[in-house]
């Protein structure tokens, strides 16, 4: 673990402030202030996983509610063998439904949609996987449990501390690159590592990668940070590569202002899958497959977004719906 704090004492020291987007400067401003092992082994249960899990926030009663949607919609079988065993509690999670003695936090339920959802499009030969933002790690660990992958983490320093911890007690016999490492050596070959786990500043441009993933994080970074990432992809991403994008619809409690329907995707991309997102109506998963043509798909699809997302905007500023939601709020109805 000491190994871990100092990879995270080297990130914070060359920290790229464009990097820290508003919301997470909030998060961070005091729940990482001296860190040490022992708040590090509880971050479930502590102020350390705000904003990349939350759910301590959430009771066992809606937890379990939630897994039994999941359970309608999935083999509840198939379901358990993504689970932690309650016997690998990493992190100490308190505030999660236990069920044949399998941990299930708020989060894991839709990890594990998520999961489903793209399993049939990872092949079974070794693929390399980028996931930006991707929280402690939890879909990376159901994914690298069960397929043959490199699995990178791009994310903050703050999060790929819990992420290296959450990850390293799962797997300690994978082989896995953080920043010190990495730093030391540019010239180095991620495909030969089993984890990677870098912060923004540190993508690189030699490697091709099978798979792009980004749960509800982009929503949270300014238009910058957008497009660089989604030149990065574009770019890098291999032909018939998927990249998976599941974020709000629009955002307005930030400074950034942004919708959906204005990601910078070009016209090679092939829509494998496009709704609402499961259980998150103000989110939207979009899987698309990169073509090596242009195509009309991502162009109608995105014409389509707006104006949904025009008449969505226009209900949730209407006075009955903010009535409604505050009664909501009020009597807990």
């Amino acid at each position: 673990m000491q190994n871990l704090l100092k990879n995270y004492e080297l990130q914070i020291r060359d920290y790229k402030e464009s990097c820290k987007s508003k919301i997470w400067s909030q998060i961070t401003s005091n729940s990482f202030k001296d860190i040490d092992t022992k708040k590090l082994s509880n971050f479930f249960s502590n102020n350390l996983s705000d904003g990349i899990d939350n759910s301590r926030l959430f009771n066992e009663e809606d937890v379990k509610k939630l897994f039994l949607s999941l359970c309608n919609k999935y083999n509840k079988d198939e379901i358990l063998k993504l689970l932690v065993e309650d016997k690998k509690n990493i992190g100490n999670s308190s505030k999660h439904y236990t069920y044949e003695k399998k941990i299930i936090s708020y989060a894991d339920n839709y990890h594990v949609n998520f999961y489903f959802e793209i399993e049939k499009y990872i092949s079974k030969e070794k693929n390399i996987i980028l996931e930006i933002g991707g929280g402690y790690g939890g879909l990376a660990r159901m994914i690298c449990n069960n397929k043959n992958c490199t699995y990178i983490l791009i994310d903050l320093p703050e999060t790929n501390l819990i992420s290296s911890y959450y990850l390293t007690s799962h797997f300690p016999n994978k082989k896995f690159l953080l920043y010190e490492e990495y730093k030391n050596n540019k010239e180095i070959r991620l495909e030969n590592y089993d984890f990677v786990i870098l912060p923004p500043w540190s993508l690189t441009k030699n490697i091709k990668f099978d798979f792009c993933i980004n749960l509800r994080s982009m929503m949270e970074m300014n238009t910058d940070s957008i497009n660089e990432y989604f030149k990065y992809i574009q770019d890098n991403l291999v032909d018939g590569g998927y990249f998976l994008n599941v974020n709000r619809y629009f955002t307005d409690g930030n400074d950034y202002n942004f919708y959906f329907y204005n990601f910078p995707y070009n016209k090679n991309w092939n829509v494998i899958k496009s709704e609402t997102s499961w259980l998150q109506k103000d989110l939207h998963f979009l899987l698309t497959r990169k073509s090596k043509v242009a195509l009309n798909d991502m162009d109608n699809l995105l014409k389509k977004l707006q104006n949904f997302t025009n008449k969505r905007y226009a209900y949730k500023k209407n006075i009955y719906y903010i009535i409604k939601k505050f009664l909501k709020n009020l009597f807990k109805i």
